[in-house]
């Protein structure tokens, strides 16, 4: 008896209007005080009147049981894929987890019968049902429709964009242009040393190293007969061309392919820790906010026993 009167008025004030809470909550009170239940009436006392975005959140789980379901079927799915590592389904659920809170927000508000809410307000509601996410007794008191004050919870960590390595390319062009500029040295080294002079004077003997001296730049003719290639060469030469082009290119994304598997493999693993940190700040401020709430009501609690003992006399 004493759980379903104390359910019902659970139920009736926190679906009712803030502004009604306090006087409903003393009628009901004392109607459980009058029928003798004094621990429902004292139960019933204790509730906490909601804050207007606590408020605005209860209506939508009254009006729609199934919000605090998608809500916790997200949760899972993300604690999921934080306790895989899987780093990818955590970045697609995040985004999931954006629109649903954006369109949770939007229908409690709506059931609230707030068309044009304040900017804070919306920002208490949407902050709120995303610690529901994170935090199990937001959760639950989303669930049961009972919020007396908004929550808050972490912000999302973004990626990063990998940076992919630069390739050097080969000149082909200065490697084949270094042929000819070391063969010139070669056929230019045959006339340089000059012919021992004879041992007599021999005008015609003399003659000869003369004329083979102004005979040899003639030499790299056959060269030049040589150097004027064939279509057939023509071809090859601009095939290798493009057969080595072709493999500097396979090596280059071959390099980039290896530069962006190791990226999305670190952007995954830090994707994981953000959630794991996210979590832990979530939780470690629900806790900070419950230890502030304890240190108020022992100080109140502290002062009131301080101003009891004033007012007794001293003993003698």
């Amino acid at each position: 008896m004493l759980r379903d009167r104390v359910t019902e008025a659970t139920g009736e004030l926190y679906a009712a209007d803030p502004a009604d809470f306090v006087p409903r909550r003393q009628a009901l009170a004392a109607t459980a005080r009058d029928a003798g239940d004094k621990d429902a009436a004292k139960r019933i006392a204790a509730l906490r009147k909601p804050t207007q975005a606590a408020w605005v959140v209860n209506r939508l789980a009254r009006t729609d049981p199934s919000a605090p379901e998608r809500l916790q079927a997200l949760a899972a799915s993300l604690r999921a894929a934080a306790r895989a590592k899987d780093g990818r389904t955590l970045r697609d659920l995040s985004a999931s987890r954006g629109e649903l809170i954006d369109a949770l927000t939007a229908a409690a508000l709506a059931a609230a019968g707030i068309a044009d809410p304040p900017a804070a307000l919306r920002e208490a509601v949407a902050a709120t049902l995303t610690s529901a996410l994170a935090d199990p007794e937001v959760a639950g008191q989303f669930s049961a429709g009972t919020l007396t004050r908004a929550a808050q919870w972490a912000g999302f960590g973004l990626p990063l964009d990998p940076d992919l390595p630069d390739t050097d390319t080969p000149d082909m062009d200065g490697r084949e242009a270094d042929t000819p500029d070391t063969a010139a040295p070669e056929a230019a080294a045959t006339p340089s040393p000059a012919p021992k002079p004879p041992a007599a004077p021999k005008p015609p003997a003399a003659a000869k190293p003369a004329s083979s001296t102004r005979e040899t730049p003639r030499r790299p003719a056959p060269r030049q007969t040589d150097q004027q290639p064939s279509g057939a060469q023509v071809a090859e030469e601009a095939a290798a061309r493009r057969r080595e082009a072709f493999h500097v290119a396979e090596r280059s994304v071959a390099t980039a392919v290896q530069a962006t598997s190791a990226a999305q493999a670190d952007e995954d693993r830090l994707e994981t820790e953000v959630w794991d940190l996210e979590e832990r700040l979530t939780r470690a401020r629900s806790k900070l906010a419950d230890a502030r709430l304890r240190a108020r009501r022992a100080e109140a609690a502290e002062r009131k026993a301080r101003q009891f003992l004033d007012r007794l006399p001293r003993p003698e």
